[in-house]
């Protein structure tokens, strides 16, 4: 069966492929597709059962990648973890795999490889794409983790001030804890006012706020923040290890 498979590739390639046998069930692809920057890209093939097999890299994608920039924060691990998500990719321990068969291995492989190609591209990926992303991964993170507190998103607690949105509101006990997701100056003074505006209505109510990064806030907005509002999260990664817990303490 395995000859089988590789009579396709040579086939649907034209012959202008190299493949050779690294180990027992694993062979090397050697073909015409590149990097932005003329290297090869790195593909094998693996034996994985009677008659079932997958694409994968072996960690080389992002071994290659590690040379000239590093997955060093939550967003852009999440823009890696996106890529490999949206082009129906699995990855384990740094390999990056598709499954496969003979009828379907010429498109699978122009499909892995395209993204291994668009992977080896973050480096080039703006700075402004990256940090974007704080919003939608708190947005991810509480729709999967915190379902059970009956999340709402963009709610008003006052209803005739729609200026004085909440992003999310949790309701653990008879009341409610509004969230603000703040990632830079603008937004930490919407939420500060919102939760001042709050307090004057008299609502009964929590005030949560969840910084992309507290000490990059200018000193004053760290300030009327930390004055405000209930409870503080630093950063999104301080949100996601804790904010289960805080919630659970409001049930009691």
């Amino acid at each position: 069966m395995m000859e089988k498979i590789l009579n396709h590739i040579e086939s649907d390639f034209n012959q202008r492929v190299s493949i050779k046998q690294k180990r027992p069930g694993i062979y090397q692809l050697y073909l015409p597709i590149y990097h932005e920057d003329g290297d090869m890209v790195d593909l094998f093939l693996n034996k994985t059962g009677v008659d079932s097999y997958s694409l994968c890299d072996y960690g080389l994608t992002l071994q290659r990648l590690s040379y000239s920039y590093d997955i060093d924060s939550d967003n852009k691990e999440s823009i890696l973890q996106r890529i490999i998500s949206e082009n129906s990719l699995k990855e384990e321990n740094g390999n990056i795999y598709l499954n496969t068969s003979s009828e379907t291995i010429f498109t699978d492989i122009m499909h892995i490889t395209q993204a291994y190609a668009k992977i080896g591209s973050m480096r080039y990926f703006k700075k402004e794409v990256i940090e974007n992303l704080f919003y939608e991964i708190l947005d991810e993170f509480i729709e999967k983790e915190l379902k059970e507190f009956q999340p709402k998103k963009n709610v008003l607690p006052i209803p005739e001030r729609d200026d004085l949105e909440a992003d999310y509101s949790f309701f653990p006990n008879g009341h409610p804890v509004y969230l603000f997701g703040v990632k830079d100056a603008s937004k930490a003074k919407i939420a500060t006012i919102s939760c001042l505006e709050y307090q004057k209505a008299n609502l009964n109510f929590r005030g949560w706020v969840v910084n992309e990064d507290f000490e990059k806030l200018p000193r004053k907005d760290r300030s009327r923040l930390t004055n405000t509002c209930d409870k503080q999260f630093t950063s999104l990664e301080d949100f996601k290890s804790s904010a289960k817990g805080f919630l659970e303490r409001e049930r009691m």
